[in-house]
């Protein structure tokens, strides 16, 4: 990876005991530590006890960054909401609560927003519903535990019971072209979420957890790339630094049931040599350029333009030589299952 940048690693949308999560904090941050994440994000609803009782900050290398998880009257229209210190009251609709969520200088993303399934009454889908709202930050695109439990199929239930990483299998194709659509007007970046509960489920007399914690954090992960980054250095800096990157999409998405992707690198590279990484740029970026891509193993890297794959590769490297207007992303797949995607690289005029 180019020097100039650090790749931070780490799993996104985890609940607690502070609302309706199976596991607390100090178990949470110790199987973090254990797993190699560079950070956490906690999204406990309505709530961030976890801040106000300190778990905010470095614990050793570990960035936890609690934020929580915000929805309207109806329990609709679900939002990440990080960097505030208070949980919005005052605001119930979509609209509102994302521009309070501007004035107190936080960031926001839409959760799991075409969430869909029907199998059971007391786990109802909670989609993102009012698509007129304007002004967030970005959208969860893989939220693991929504894939999995929308997949459930009665006869086969128990083996995905057993294996709940095993199934996921990629981004619902319906809503990257909502996600390319909306880039093509504006920026809007990409993360994946976990969406953890770490809950029990019964089967017959017997107890079981689905999606044990360890197992949890080793499925849908989000990767950043950041400057001067140092670990378990000034934790407000650091904050600042992780949440700028993630508002801006500056990374991509990796499933690590596939693979680890630690150590991926897509760029785009300018005739100066200069080298950006995905996500929002700081000026108008013009053609011609080359996206350059490298994965820590061989698989199949498609180069998709305004929503459509233009060209393709099999192999660990690629260069893709850009030479039009567009807004470009970067997808990887193994066994044709989905492994990365990376956030937009808009090239041309483009609203900042």
């Amino acid at each position: 990876m180019p020097m100039q940048y650090h790749e931070l690693c780490g799993v996104i949308h985890i609940h607690t005991t502070f609302s309706d999560g199976g596991v607390d904090f100090p178990r949470l941050i110790e199987t973090a530590q254990d797993a190699g994440l560079d950070f956490i994000v906690i999204n406990d609803h309505m709530t961030l006890r976890g801040k106000h009782e300190g778990y905010d900050g470095f614990n050793g290398n570990l960035l936890v960054v609690v934020g929580y998880e915000h929805h309207d009257d109806n329990g609709r229209n679900h939002y990440l909401i990080l960097g505030v210190d208070t949980v919005i009251t005052e605001s119930n609709t979509p609209q509102a609560y994302i521009n309070r969520t501007k004035q107190l200088g936080g960031i926001g993303f839409l959760a799991h927003p075409m969430e869909r399934r029907h199998y059971f009454k007391q786990y109802p889908p909670y989609p993102w519903t009012d698509w007129s709202v304007t002004g967030f930050d970005g959208i969860e695109m893989w939220n693991q535990m929504s894939e999995w439990v929308e997949n459930l199929k009665k006869w086969r239930s128990y083996i995905r019971i057993f294996y709940p990483r095993r199934f996921l299998k990629n981004i619902s194709p319906e809503l990257c072209r909502k996600w390319d659509e909306l880039n093509r007007v504006r920026f809007v970046s990409g993360i994946g979420g976990v969406d953890a509960h770490t809950i029990k489920f019964k089967l017959g007399c017997i107890h079981i957890r689905i999606f044990p914690l360890k197992v949890e954090l080793k499925g849908v992960r989000t990767h950043l790339y950041v400057r001067e980054w140092i670990p378990g250095g000034n934790a407000c800096a650091a904050q600042r630094l992780f949440l700028d990157a993630l508002r801006d999409g500056h990374g991509f998405i990796s499933n690590f049931r596939r693979g680890d992707a630690r150590g991926t690198r897509m760029f785009a590279q300018l005739p100066s040599g200069e080298l950006l990484p995905p996500g929002r740029p700081t000026r108008p970026v013009e053609p011609p350029l080359t996206l350059l891509v490298s994965l820590p193993r061989k698989a199949e890297i498609r180069c998709v333009r305004n929503g459509s794959v233009w060209q393709s590769a099999n192999a660990s490297s690629a260069r893709f030589e850009i030479d039009a207007t567009g807004v470009y992303r970067i997808e990887a797949y193994l066994k044709r299952r989905a492994w990365i995607y990376s956030n937009p690289f808009p090239v041309g005029s483009y609203p900042l």
